[in-house]
Order: C-alpha cells, then sequence, then structure tokens
C-alpha cells in the first residue's frame, strides 16, 4: 500500500477534524457554563515538560544531549507573538542541543463570528481572510522561531496548517531563515567526532505523502522521527521500522479534557498517541499537547506545554 493510500485508509478529514473541534466546544460550554471563554486563562500558561529518554545504543558522545520540542503554536487571533516568545525563551532556558518544530505554526481563521464576540488575542490579523492573513502570518513565525538558534541549530516538520494555507508561502517564509532546516521526508545527522544520532523528518500525514526512505528500513543508528500526526508513526510501528523516539503534536492533548470528550476532540485514530509518552515495542513515541489552539479559543484541563527531552544510555 502506497503512503498517499496509507493516508487516505487511517487519515482524517479537515471536516471530521472541525467535527472534532465543534463537539469538545459543545461539551466544554456546557460544562463550564458561563465561564470565562479563557482568553486571560491558564491557556497562557506554558508548562514545562522534561523528559529523559534511555535510548538503546546512543553513542557515549551524546550522553545527556537535549532536544527541545516545541509545536502546533498556532500563531493567529487567539494566540499573539508574546505567548509564542514566552514559549521560546522557556526552551532557552533549559539549553537545547537541537531544537524541533512540530509544525502547524499558523490559524488562519477569518470567521467574522470571533471579533464580533470578541474572542481576539492578537488584534493584529483579526479581520483578515486567509489569503491576506497567511503569508503575515507565517513571516511572522518563521521570525521568532528563528531568533534562538541552539549549538545544533532547529529542524521543522510540516502540519496540516502549512498545507491548507499554502505550503508555497510557508516554504518562502522559512526559507529566508537558514539555521531552520525544514525536514519533507528527509533525515539530517549529527556528529560529535566519530559518533552520530539521526534525526528524521515526515511530511503530515493528513495533508501529505509521507514516506521513509528505503535505508531508513534497516538502518539502525541511533534515531529520532518527526511526524506531526502520530497516526503516522503507527504505520511506521506496523512495518517495523527500528526508531528511539518519535515525536509528534497536532492532537492538543485533546485541548479540552472533559470525561468522555478528549478522545472525540483529539483528531487521531491511534487513541494510545493523544498526548505524553507511550511505549510500543521498545519504541517510544511522544505526542507534545502544543501551544495553540484551534475550532475554539481556549483549554480545559489541559495546558500548552514546551518539552525537553534528554537522552541518556539504556
Amino acid at each position: 500500500m502506497s503512503a498517499g493510500e496509507e493516508a487516505k485508509r487511517l487519515g482524517i478529514s479537515r471536516r471530521a477534524f472541525l467535527r472534532g473541534a465543534s463537539v469538545a466546544a459543545g461539551a466544554a460550554v456546557i460544562g463550564a457554563g458561563c465561564a470565562d471563554m479563557g482568553l486571560k486563562s491558564s491557556a497562557s500558561v506554558i508548562v514545562p515538560e522534561r523528559v529523559r529518554v534511555a535510548v538503546p545504543g546512543l553513542p557515549s558522545a551524546f550522553e545527556g544531549y537535549r532536544v527541545g520540542f516545541y509545536t502546533d503554536i498556532h500563531l493567529g487571533i487567539w494566540v499573539p507573538d508574546e505567548w509564542v516568545v514566552s514559549g521560546l525563551d522557556m526552551l532557552r532556558a533549559h539549553s537545547p542541543d537541537l531544537l524541533v518544530l512540530g509544525g502547524d505554526y499558523v490559524l488562519c481563521n477569518d470567521n467574522p463570528l470571533w471579533p464580533m464576540l470578541g474572542w481576539v488575542r492578537n488584534p493584529t490579523y483579526a479581520g483578515l481572510d486567509a489569503e491576506d492573513a497567511a503569508p503575515q502570518l507565517f513571516a511572522g513565525a518563521a521570525k521568532i522561531l528563528s531568533s534562538y538558534v541552539p549549538p545544533d541549530g532547529i529542524v521543522a516538520v510540516v502540519g496540516n496548517h502549512e498545507r491548507w494555507n499554502d505550503l508555497g508561502l510557508f516554504s518562502e517564509a522559512f526559507r529566508r531563515y537558514p539555521a531552520i532546516r525544514v525536514l519533507l521526508n528527509e533525515q539530517v545527522v549529527i556528529r560529535r567526532g566519530e559518533h552520530s544520532i539521526a534525526v528524521f523528518g515526515s511530511d503530515d500525514f493528513l495533508t501529505g505523502l509521507p514516506q521513509l526512505p528505503s535505508p531508513l528500513e534497516h538502518d539502525r543508528q541511533a534515531r529520532l522521527v518527526v511526524s506531526h500526526n502520530p497516526d503516522y508513526v503507527s504505520a511506521i510501528l506496523a512495518r517495523g521500522v527500528p526508531f528511539a523516539l518519535a515525536l509528534c503534536g497536532h492532537t492538543h492533548g485533546g485541548q479540552v479534557c472533559l470525561p468522555g470528550v478528549s478522545e472525540v476532540a483529539a483528531p487521531v485514530n491511534d487513541k494510545r498517541f493523544v498526548a505524553g509518552m507511550a511505549e510500543v515495542g521498545g519504541s517510544l513515541v511522544y505526542t507534545s499537547r502544543g501551544l495553540g489552539v484551534v475550532g475554539i479559543p481556549f483549554r480545559v484541563n489541559c495546558p500548552p506545554e514546551i518539552t525537553i527531552f534528554e537522552l541518556v544510555a539504556a
């Protein structure tokens, strides 16, 4: 089965994605009553998650290697520049060796309802249609995210919102900053003398054509996989491709975590990978709650996060 066919079989359409957000919105309104819609609440309180990862075969030169992971920032009317900068500053405080960006950098929300209701945190983009907002948002996200460059640089993958809002605009904006390397079914090798680890970044599972290069299937080098959508990791695992750790986003951890709602709101088929760490057959998969919001301008019992991974030998 080709990657495209596999995506069609397991993927979730944009309509289903938004329908899930609508379900979450309705449940949250019922549960929260007339509570504040989160415009000045814990949606902006970013939680730093520190995760120690035991990697079999990790070269000694990479003992204690730190990877910062930042995903789903969704810069737009509900996520101001200051939030993105704040999360980046928190990552900087942990001195990562490498920064990994997990996709979905913007939210082009041109629904006039939100400004009418006063549900706007970032007025710069209020009232703009998606065509006008997208180039400004991609340019703004790239500028902020490139402002801190760890020793081994920055690698990034694309998410569904990059393709929904013009992959060409995204690529043009991010290419202006050479410190950011966008991986589209590509692998980079990070070296410490004679030792190395690999980082593979896939295309988006929902909207693109993710595909592992054939040598990857047989190469047992210590490897990190970055896939915006964790459902592609399910496909990798099903094929028996070895990796130490996969980094994913897309789900927002459910965004609205009320009893019986989180799994409806999280737009993935494989519910093992809604949020946090899971181990499958000796491989680790971590799904971040991300920074931003979609569908509705708030989170419930699901704070945004930045993540720092420390690699140690197993």
